[in-house]
């Protein structure tokens, strides 16, 4: 009898696990995973990726990594909220540092093909109208 249940039960947890993990994953935006790539080198405190050829942001602004850096030598990142329109963008950041208080950022990026640049990085965060 042991067997007989088991067997079923069994069958139906592998069952179970293959539609689970079969599902739907979600997938950051191209956009989102421009911003964690870019974070995530530049809050272990290492310098900021190379732009593309071709770079599309406006020549003359400070270095992003460098705010980021004078803010936070170190941090985690959670991003909050984003826009983009025209081939541009806005990206609302939680900075958290490994000392001190999460620190609001948003970062602006342009994009030169399919590849998002950061651009620039300023504290506070802009409007975004979720509608």
């Amino acid at each position: 009898m042991g067997l007989a249940v088991g067997l079923p039960l069994g069958l139906a947890g592998i069952v179970i696990g293959v539609v689970f993990a079969a599902g739907d994953v979600w997938e950051p935006s191209p956009l989102h995973r421009a911003v964690d790539d870019y974070l995530a080198t530049v809050g272990l405190g290492g310098p900021a990726p190379a732009t593309g050829p071709g770079g599309s942001c406006p020549a003359g602004q400070p270095d992003p990594a460098a705010t980021l850096h004078a803010l936070a030598p170190a941090f985690e990142h959670h991003i909050v909220s984003s826009i983009e329109s025209g081939g541009q963008a806005q990206v609302n950041v939680d900075l958290t540092p490994r000392e001190g208080d999460r620190i609001e950022v948003v970062l602006e990026l342009s994009r030169s093909g399919e590849r998002w640049d950061v651009c620039s990085a300023s504290t506070g965060h802009v409007w975004i109208d979720p509608t």
